[in-house]
């Protein structure tokens, strides 16, 4: 009985207990749910390069309360964020800027409030880095898309659609592409994301527009890049220099084409029956932008059997050749791993003296050994040994540690370098400031860019550590930008790099003359402070200029025929200045290094193809200056030691010049057709089957630059692959006999036997205009005779080498 009354009593505490608790938990005022609505999206069709970032749109609506908080995204590099009030009924559009993983699918982009979290997912994708990355702007229709495939060996992926709005205002998250085909209305455009374009022009990038009918929306955002001015749209224009150019004799009817005057420095591509240009493209900085009078994108440019063919040369170029070289150097980890080389070099952290090294390895040896010994024998008590070798083992250590200490000192050390990247003609430049970190004890750190700079942890992968950091970094982005987080082991480096954009002139200017057949560039400091180490970097080389004072000037010389297997920074300093004791070989490691970073290790590039190729690692002229540039990065609550140096970057387009000129096979365009049984089809190169009458139908073209040439002489070149380039000896009887070489005709369109592969592999043509064409076109075709059992599946390369004179 009363075990049933305890139990009762027991239920009646445990009932009593639960009201009072159900009472207060209503009693309280419940938690609110964030009346934020939120939505993201990735900018640039999603796209991202390796190692690159990414730009976010996040779209912010406050249906609640005024609140505030921070919109906030995660990746392996950390959480990067960005603080944004939202008064009642406000809607903002928020750009924020990610670094995502290799091979990451989606992001997840939260705000971050008092009242709570919401979240959005939006995909992502990188970029395809095997070929030259097309962008199309203003395609609804689907009527561009089409016209880039048809043409074997181009190597170009799929283009990606864009709209307007898919344009950031910042250039970075458009590194990742090589090509812009404008067709959109570009009034549309903000002033930053105009900015942007001209930036990523100057950095490499070909803009294409295409005008007609619509010109004057089409032009008006851009109308500062264009290769003509005072545009005006011409009715029933005759289409058949435009189909000459792209090489088909498949007819276009007449259409409306824009037209204008040639600015300083352009050159026409055609020219119409009265005389007006109906293409023209003008260098902008190591870019390109190229106008078609004509509107590319119309429904009757999908099926033209000419639109492959047009579009292979205007963006293709010898591109592929430089992938074929490896000189499609992909700047990344790479560049990374380069920069991380160049901030180690510090006066501070010198390697000790290799005769103090040697001085205390012997002292210890002779202490601990014969000395010890002989002073306890003296002493008569041997026995004390087993004490004084831990003691000498103790004070040895602490002396060493002495030593160390000396030297490396205890401050904290930042080594900055600034990259000023501009180009000719350009009132911006992008900055990009690395900082390596040394500490001498274990410690974090917070930095701070008083600029909208993107902030983070350079990635390399040092002693097997990885490229990822260790602890989670959180950076602010907006002004001042802010990396919190960094953890430093003690006496060890880390790196950060900052990127940014800003108001900038160029300090080098360059003009270009030609001396026996080799092209000559005169630099010229136009700034207000000395330089130093001036040089011509490129993926195919280097040359040293020298130190240019306030006005000065200098000349290198870029040989035609020269092809390097020595990276830019063994031309430019000489083989085997990696490390040193002393200052100036310290400084002449770090500088290689930048160079290794801006152009690559090696200079396997025929040195012609970066005269005429557009991309983002050169040709360059750099210049050194002191100084902690633009936008330096600061530690926040930490006194440190700084040290700092600025280079001046500045994009170059070489050309071919003028006057006598030579057009190398590195250089030409080449797109293929398979005509039964050719497979295999590659960058220039095709596989003729085993089956006999096998062909395949090389289509060559010379560069923009050259769409003008008088041509001299040309000289069809065949080879097993691209190497023919760098090595063109002989190969005479490597193929069967039976495999024929044929030459068309451009006035005629009859086909003219060259010769038997068997027999002869470079073919000279008595009469150029049997061979080129007026749109600057070369088209051979190669039959494969009966196959030979020992000669497997041999596979053909070919281009020409013209010789001419280009007018001024």
């Amino acid at each position: 009985m009363r075990t049933t009354r305890r139990s009762l009593r027991h239920a009646v505490r445990t009932a009593l207990a639960l009201s009072i608790a159900v009472l207060a938990m209503g009693a309280a005022p419940a938690q609110a749910a964030s009346a934020v609505q939120i939505d993201a999206r990735v900018l640039v069709g999603g796209r991202y390069e390796v190692g690159g970032w990414a730009a976010v749109s996040v779209t912010l609506v406050n249906e609640g309360t005024p609140t505030e908080g921070h919109v906030t995204a995660e990746t392996d590099a950390g959480t990067v964020r960005r603080y944004v009030e939202m008064p009642a009924g406000a809607r903002k559009v928020v750009i924020l800027y990610v670094l995502p993983g290799g091979f990451q699918r989606e992001l997840v982009v939260r705000y971050v409030e008092p009242n709570g979290t919401v979240d959005a997912t939006a995909e992502v994708r990188v970029l395809d880095v095997s070929g030259r990355q097309v962008a199309i702007v203003g395609d609804p229709d689907g009527t561009l898309r089409p016209q880039f495939s048809g043409q074997s060996g181009s190597e170009t992926p799929d283009p990606i659609s864009l709209a307007t709005a898919d344009i950031p205002e910042r250039p970075e998250p458009l590194a990742g592409l090589d090509v812009i085909v404008w067709a959109a209305d570009s009034g549309a455009l903000g002033d930053a994301q105009r900015r942007s374009i001209e930036r990523w022009v100057s950095d490499g990038g070909q803009l294409v527009l295409v005008a007609g009918a619509d010109w004057q929306a089409r032009t008006a955002g851009l109308e500062h890049l264009l290769p003509m001015e005072g545009l005006a749209a011409v009715d029933a224009v005759d289409h058949a220099p435009l189909a000459a150019w792209a090489g088909t004799d498949e007819p276009l009817g007449p259409g409306t084409v824009a037209t204008g005057t040639l600015r300083d420095g352009a050159r026409a591509m055609m020219i119409s029956d009265d005389g007006d240009p109906m293409a023209a493209w003008h260098a902008v900085g190591a870019g390109r932008v190229v106008m078609f009078g004509s509107d590319l994108s119309l429904d009757a440019y999908r099926a033209w059997r000419g639109s492959p063919l047009l579009w292979s040369r205007v963006i293709g170029g010898s591109g592929g050749l430089e992938v074929w070289f490896g000189g499609g150097f992909e700047g990344g980890e790479q560049t990374s791993g380069a920069m991380a080389r160049a901030l180690e070099t510090l006066p501070a952290l010198d390697v000790p003296p290799a005769e103090l090294l040697l001085a205390v390895i012997v002292a210890y040896i002779l202490l601990i050994g014969p000395v010890s010994y002989l002073v306890l024998r003296r002493l008569d008590r041997r026995e004390l040994a087993w004490v004084t070798a831990p003691v000498l083992v103790v004070v040895f250590s602490a002396c060493s540690y002495g030593i160390g200490v000396t030297l490396k000192g205890t401050d904290v050390i930042v080594n900055q370098i600034a990259v000023v990247r501009s180009a000719s003609g350009a009132t911006q430049a992008s900055v990009e400031s690395y900082a390596g970190i040394f500490s001498p004890v274990r410690g974090t750190y917070d930095l701070r860019v008083d600029d909208d700079a993107l902030v983070g942890r350079l990635r390399t992968d040092r002693f097997g550590e990885g490229t990822l950091p260790a602890t989670r970094l959180t950076a602010d982005q907006g002004v001042p930008s802010r990396l919190a987080g960094l953890t430093i082991a003690a006496r060890w480096f880390e790196y950060v790099r900052a990127d940014t954009v800003v108001a900038h002139e160029p300090l080098l200017s360059v003009d270009w003359s030609t001396r026996g057949g080799d092209l000559v560039g005169t630099v010229t400091n136009v700034g207000t402070e000395p330089l130093t180490d001036v040089a011509y970097i490129s993926r195919a080389g280097g040359a040293m200029v020298g130190d240019l004072e306030p006005g000065a000037s200098g000349e290198f010389v870029i040989r035609r025929d020269a092809f390097s297997q020595s990276g830019a920074s063994d031309q430019v300093y000489g083989f085997g200045v990696f490390s040193g004791s002393d200052a100036d070989r310290r400084r002449i490691a770090a500088r290689r290094s930048v160079i290794d970073g801006l152009v690559g290790y090696g200079g396997w590039m025929p040195v012609g193809s970066e005269l005429t190729n557009t991309g983002s690692s050169g040709p360059y002229l750099v210049g050194w200056r002191s100084g902690e540039g633009p936008s330096p990065i600061h530690l926040e609550s930490v006194e440190a030691q700084r040290f700092a140096e600025v280079v001046e970057v500045v994009a170059i387009h070489p050309g071919i010049g003028h006057g006598d000129v030579v057009v190398g096979p590195e250089q030409m365009g080449i797109g293929i057709a398979a005509e039964g049984g050719a497979s295999q089809i590659g960058v220039g190169t095709a596989s003729l089957g085993r089956e006999p009458g096998a062909s395949a139908t090389f289509d060559i073209s010379l560069p923009l630059e050259a769409s003008d040439i008088v041509a001299s002489s040309v000289e069809i070149i065949t080879g097993l692959d691209p190497s023919v380039i760098q090595d063109p000896g002989g190969l005479r009887g490597f193929w069967p006999a039976g495999w024929v070489v044929e030459l068309r005709d451009p006035r005629t369109g009859d086909w003219a036997t060259l010769g038997d592969l068997g027999e002869e592999h470079r073919f000279t043509i008595g009469e150029p205009a049997s061979a080129l064409s007026p749109a600057g076109r070369i088209t051979v075709r190669v039959t494969a005779g009966e196959p030979d059992p020992n000669a497997g599946e041999p596979s053909i390369f070919v281009s020409a080498r013209v010789t001419g004179v280009i007018e001024p």
